[in-house]
Formats: structure tokens, C-alpha cells, sequence
């Protein structure tokens, strides 16, 4: 997570890619991604090519 942090602290904005987040049940679990959360700015999914087609207007905004 401090590594995470320190990115934040240096770029406009953290988007995390993830391609489980479309699908229903998905909860992040993870201990890892959990510490992530409170540092991404955008938690997107990522499971097919219409989410990735979101991702332009989501960097410009």
C-alpha cells in the first residue's frame, strides 16, 4: 500500500484495471487489494473489449 501511496502522491489519478469487477459476485477480498483500494481513484472492470473501450473518456475526465 505505501508504494501505492506514493504513486498517487505523483501522478493526476490511479486506475485499476481489474477484469473480475464485472462479474457479479466479485468482492475484493484480497488483503492486498483491500489496502489498495483507499489509494485508486478509478476501480474499473476490465473482463472485455467494451470496458476497455470506456478506459479513453474515463483518462480524459
Amino acid at each position: 500500500a505505501q508504494a501505492l501511496r506514493r504513486i498517487q502522491r505523483r501522478v493526476r489519478s490511479v486506475v485499476w484495471l481489474n477484469p473480475l469487477l464485472g462479474t457479479r459476485d466479485f468482492q475484493p477480498l484480497a488483503r492486498g487489494l483491500q489496502a489498495a483500494v483507499p489509494y485508486v481513484d478509478h476501480f474499473v472492470p476490465a473482463a472485455d473489449v467494451e470496458h476497455l473501450k470506456r478506459l479513453p473518456a474515463l483518462l480524459r475526465s
